[in-house]
Parts: structure tokens; sequence; C-alpha cells
């Protein structure tokens, strides 16, 4: 994969579906023609034009059966599926018919979706419609070259899937089993982060499918299951964002079905979206120590709080700082500040309010 702004892009899930089927479709058609044939490489057609030659790591076929294997590459991007083996097993099911066809399964490994709200019907494998429609196309388009009219069952596999799966939002999403088949382009962008900001979108779909017009919109584990606690709303309806707030706002503000938006976190992350940076993963304590530092000032803070602010470690010990001397005046402002910059990015439409969690499973206050 070639280069981009200095990083390498990788190719989906899908494409790698798409290319496992087309390469067994190869293989299968050769099998019946009783020809051998070696496949090193398959060119998938992406859906928005444009083509990506994936490396096949194994083929093989027998009669009416055939199986190849690709491996996942990811690029440079921090995809939990880099590495991971997709397998594709085609059967025969028919020749006479006037055209090819395809049937596809979810095997070992794929997830199947058990709630509403996602691209997927309940009950059917976690394949979304664009990977589906490649790996139909791919079999199609091996099916012309051939010249066969074989109706053909594929069955999609990821060996690890399963165990993959718990590091994605799947479990929250109401897929289980394995990994989902994703993917809008073919590509994976180095650093995009992609899957992880498709799963929070998804994530509200499935809010609003089980009848939840409020969404919870929690920085981390910590403060989602003390805000869980005090909400008393259905599990669907607490999305983990993690470093992702601003995307979540975003996605969001389209989506009518919300009517109503809680953003919950603990300081540190709180400060960083007061001082409106919604990107939270971005690290710059100098910056962060100063909001705080003149915050407190705001708030009535003597010389001597504002110094030790300024001279801290992390905003985990300013949050300490304050809870010692009595400044609650500070964390309320935080939480007000979170919820003013929330409802920019959301809009006036949409109900919003902030929670600030303490470290010790406390709620410190709720604007």
């Amino acid at each position: 994969m070639k280069k981009h702004e200095g990083l390498r892009r990788g190719f989906t899930t899908g494409t790698c579906a798409a290319a496992g089927t087309k390469a067994a479709a190869y293989a299968l058609f050769a099998a019946l023609s009783s020809r051998k044939i070696e496949i090193g490489s398959v060119r998938v057609t992406l859906p928005r034009g444009g083509f990506l030659d994936i490396p096949v790591k194994s083929v093989e076929a027998r009669g009416g059966h055939s199986r190849a294997v690709i491996v996942k590459d990811a690029g440079d991007d921090p995809d939990v599926t880099n590495g991971a083996e997709f397998v594709v097993d085609l059967s025969l099911v028919r020749m006479n018919r006037s055209r090819p066809g395809i049937t596809v399964i979810g095997g070992e490994g794929v997830g199947v979706v058990t709630k509403p709200g996602l691209k997927v019907a309940v009950g059917r494998p976690a394949i979304n419609p664009v990977p589906m429609r490649m790996i139909k196309a791919a079999f199609m388009e091996a099916a012309k070259e051939a010249g066969s009219t074989a109706s053909v069952a594929a069955t999609v596999s990821v060996p690890a899937g399963r165990q993959l799966a718990g590091n994605t939002m799947n479990n929250r999403l109401g897929i289980v089993g394995g990994i989902s088949i994703l993917g809008t382009t073919g590509i994976v962008e180095p650093m995009s982060l992609s899957a992880y900001t498709h799963s929070i979108s998804y994530a509200v779909d499935v809010a609003l499918a089980c009848g939840s017009d409020t969404v919870v919109f929690s920085t981390g584990r910590s403060s989602e299951k003390v805000v869980e606690g005090l909400l008393g709303l259905s599990p669907e309806a607490f999305v983990l964002t993690g470093d992702h707030m601003g995307f979540a706002l975003k996605d969001s503000k389209g989506k009518s079905g919300v009517k109503s938006v809680i953003v919950a976190g603990q300081f540190g992350k709180f400060t960083k979206l007061a001082a409106n940076h919604f990107e939270t993963h971005c690290d710059d304590s100098s910056v962060e120590l100063d909001f705080l530092a003149k915050l407190c000032a705001r708030c009535g803070a003597g010389p001597d709080i504002i110094k030790k602010v300024m001279g801290a470690n992390t905003a985990r010990e300013v949050f300490f700082l304050l809870g010692e001397r009595g400044l609650v005046k500070v964390f309320e402002e935080i939480a007000s500040m979170v919820r003013a910059n929330s409802m920019a990015i959301i809009g006036a439409k949409k109900s919003v309010g902030a929670i600030l969690v303490g470290y010790s499973n406390e709620i410190v206050c709720r604007v």
C-alpha cells in the first residue's frame, strides 16, 4: 500500500472478505475445469472506484469446494484486526443457472447482530452493506472472467474474531460472537480510527432503535459506571466516546431522534473539554494547567493556589488540591463550560447536560 502523508494506508475487513471471495472463486472455477492455478494476489474493485491488489496467503480447491486466506493489513493505523486471518470458503450449490449467484454466510469469528438500529438486520451476520456488495461483486467478476454460471455459498470466517471482538465496541452494539466486517471505501487511512468513530455512531443508532432519545457520552469507563447508577437509563443509552467526544457530538447533531445529550467525565478530560479541546488524546499539560490557573483566579483563588496549580504535574493533582481548599466553584465552572461548549457543537435544538465525576466514583457536580 502506498504512503499517505508519510504513513502507509491499509485495507478494510470488507476488502479482506472480498479478496478472499475472489481468490476462492478463481480456485473453485479452476478445479471444476480440472485446471491448476496459482494465485499470489487478487484485484479488488473499490466502492468509490479504482482497485487494490491484495496478497493471498493461501488458496486451495477440491471438487466443489475452495478456501482462501487473506491476512489483514491495516497499514500504519492502530487497528485491532491488523494481522488477523480472514478465511472464505466457497461451496458449489448448482450449475444449472443462466447466470452466477452467491449467498454469503457468517462463519466463525464473525459477529451476529442482536439489537435493532444497525445497518444489518437482527439475526444476520455483522457484514455491513458496502462490504456485502464488495463480496458479491468480487465473485461476479471472477465468474465473468471464467465464463461460469455457478451458484455458490460463501462462508466468511475470522478464526481470531471472537477474541478480537473483546477489544471493540461490538458487545455494546449487540453484536455477539465476533467482529464486524466493515468499511465504506475499502481503504484504511492511517491514524483515522474510523472503526472506533463508526462504532460510536452505530451505538447512538442502537440507542435510538431501543427507544431512548437520550444518550450519555462518557469519556471513560469509570465515569460511565458512575452515571449509569445515577441516571437509570437503559444500557443502550450509554456510549463510550473515549477521546472522540467532538465526533460524537457532531455526529449526533444530524440525528433527529436524539433529543437530549449528557456528557460525563472525570476532571482531566473535562478540563480539556472546558478549554474547547474536543480531541482529548492531544496532551499538552502546560496549556491545560495555564487554563486551570486562569479559571481558578476568576473563581477567587489566592496566589498560593494559583502557583500550586501552575506547578502541578497533572489536572488530577489540581482536582485534589481544589477539593482540599473547598474551591467547588471551579468544578461547577468547569462543568458549565463543558455543557456550553458541547451545546455549541450539537446545536441549541437538543438538550445538553454535563456531569463531572470524581476519582473516588462520586458525583462532583451536575449542570
